[in-house]
Order: structure tokens, then C-alpha cells, then sequence
């Protein structure tokens, strides 16, 4: 069948009106896909004042209809941008796909994007072959995990704390733990503070700083990023004390439940989530655009 389409850009955050529109199409397209959209298109946070980027909305002229919706997200303000998209069912093979990611590399060359990185879910192999048509490379896979919050925190000889004035000290163990450069390990320590969303915490033992982690709470839920541990504490329990703390903090905060993305080939971490309960709700494929955006 033909099917007019308007194609339209807003910024996030969006209204809930829109973000409903998009969630009832997203129930359609998960039912026949069995693809958790929801995380890939990250709805929930789309309402979000903290969040930058903007959502791609496809309706049908004849109907109304919202038919297709791509979100793309610069979550550390970096201009590197991630996107998902999802087109209903029924409207499928009309272009609509085409459509949102023309208007898609519009944004991006508008907005003075660095990175063009597109989410596809692991079993989706349709739009991982759609990408790999259109200039995309695989990069990299994460796991998403969930774990329940926890009225109690446990007992730990480290003590969770927020960041103060411990900079240098932070510095040495995001270099030490991730591999950062001291000017990114301040670039992430400034943008965590001026963040209001996020907190950034401290795993200390005796005023020294071990390891770190920050949240990040939005409307519905509890993100754990960024977790790491120096070198020299690792094995000791000090990741075990800030995930405690943060299954505590989300039970706090009235949240049900936190999550955190890992890489998969990440065993060692892998298996200290999952000894401290988290399970495995997503397998989530990240591609690069080849060619880079100027």
C-alpha cells in the first residue's frame, strides 16, 4: 500500500503526548519482534530536562498515526551521538526507515555531530543488515542488567561517600582503572557535578580513594555508569561495596529496580554483577558510521 508520510525533529525533551504516541507504537512493534524497544530508544528518559538530543517522528498524513520514531541521544554532551529506531509493523517496507535516517544525518550535520553510532538489538538481524547497506561498522556489544533494589546495604570495611574535593585522587583511578587521560578523567569528573541527574560517589578505605561509581536517576529508573576500581584494591570489594550502595540508594530513592550496561567481552566484571544479582535483560550491538562527520 502507499502511505504519505510527514517526517518532523524534536528536541528532548519531549512532551508526554509524544512519548505516549511513541510507547503504543513501541507495544505494537515489541509484540511482533520480541525486541525490548523501550531500552533501544531509551522512552523513558525522553522526558528528561537533563538529557540532550532529539526524536525523529514519522505520522501518517491520512491517519494521524505515528508510524515510525528514531531518538538520538549525545548523553555526555560530547556530540557523539547513539540512535535506535523502530518503524510499526503494518507500515513496514513503504520507507519509512529511509525517510527517518535522511532526516537523521540532517540533525546530525546541523548539530556538528563527531560520532554517528547506531544500537540495534543482537537478534534484530534485519536492521543489522540494513546498517551494514549503509556505510555502518560493527563496533562493539553491551549487555544491560538488572538487579533488584535492596533495603539493607551490606557491611563493607569501605565507605561510600560523594565527591568533595578528592580530585587528584579520582584522576589516578580513572587512569589507573579505564584507562583514561587526566584532561578525560576531568572532563568526566566536571560533567558528573554539573550534571543535577547524576551523583558522583567514592569507595574510600582510611580516607583513600579506591574505587568510584556514579548514578544517574531518571523519571522511572536507576543507572549505575562508570564503576571502577583501581588496580591495586581490585579483588578486595570494593566494587561489591558500591553496587550495595547503590542497590540501597534505589530503594531510597523509591525506585524498584537499578540497572548498568557491560561490555560482553567484560568477563571480569560480567561476574562481579552477577554475584552481587544482577541478570541479563538486553544484548544490545553497537555500530559506527564509517565515514566521519564534519
Amino acid at each position: 500500500m502507499d502511505l504519505d508520510i510527514s517526517v518532523m525533529t524534536v528536541s528532548i525533551p519531549i512532551d508526554m503526548e509524544t512519548r505516549e504516541e511513541m510507547e503504543n507504537l513501541i507495544e505494537e512493534a515489541a509484540h511482533v519482534d520480541l525486541i525490548d524497544y523501550n531500552h533501544l530508544l531509551n522512552t523513558s528518559e525522553l522526558t528528561d530536562y537533563f538529557l540532550k538530543g532529539f526524536c525523529i517522528l514519522a505520522y501518517s498524513d491520512e491517519s494521524d498515526q505515528l508510524v515510525g520514531v528514531l531518538t538520538a541521544v549525545d548523553r555526555l554532551a560530547t556530540l557523539d551521538y547513539e540512535w535506535s529506531a523502530v518503524v510499526l509493523p503494518s507500515a513496514r517496507k513503504l520507507g519509512i526507515g529511509g525517510k527517518l535516517l535522511q532526516e537523521l544525518q540532517r540533525n546530525l550535520e546541523l548539530r556538528g555531530a563527531s560520532r554517528d553510532i547506531a544500537l540495534v538489538a543482537s537478534v534484530a538481524k534485519t536492521g543489522q543488515y540494513m546498517l551494514a547497506t549503509r556505510g555502518y561498522s560493527y563496533e562493539l556489544s553491551e549487555i544491560t542488567m538488572v538487579a533488584n533494589a535492596d533495603s539493607i546495604q551490606v557491611d563493607s570495611p569501605f565507605e561510600v561517600t560523594p565527591f568533595q574535593n578528592e580530585g587528584e585522587e579520582l584522576i589516578e583511578v580513572l587512569e589507573n582503572a579505564f584507562g583514561d587521560t587526566a584532561e578525560e578523567a576531568q572532563e568526566m569528573i566536571a560533567f558528573n557535578l554539573q550534571t543535577p541527574n547524576r551523583k558522583l560517589m567514592l569507595a574510600k578505605q582510611e580516607g583513600k580513594v579506591l574505587g568510584t561509581t556514579t548514578i544517574v536517576e531518571n523519571e522511572d529508573q536507576l543507572w549505575i555508569t562508570g564503576l571502577g576500581v583501581h588496580k591495586e584494591a581490585q579483588g578486595k570489594g570494593v566494587a561489591k561495596a558500591l553496587l550495595s550502595w547503590c542497590k540501597h540508594e534505589a530503594y531510597k530513592l523509591g525506585k524498584t529496580q537499578v540497572y548498568l550496561d557491560v561490555e560482553t567481552d567484560n568477563d571480569i566484571a560480567f561476574s562481579i554483577y552477577e554475584k552481587q544479582g544482577f541478570q541479563t535483560v538486553a544484548n544490545t550491538l553497537f555500530y559506527r558510521k564509517n565515514d566521519v562527520l564534519q
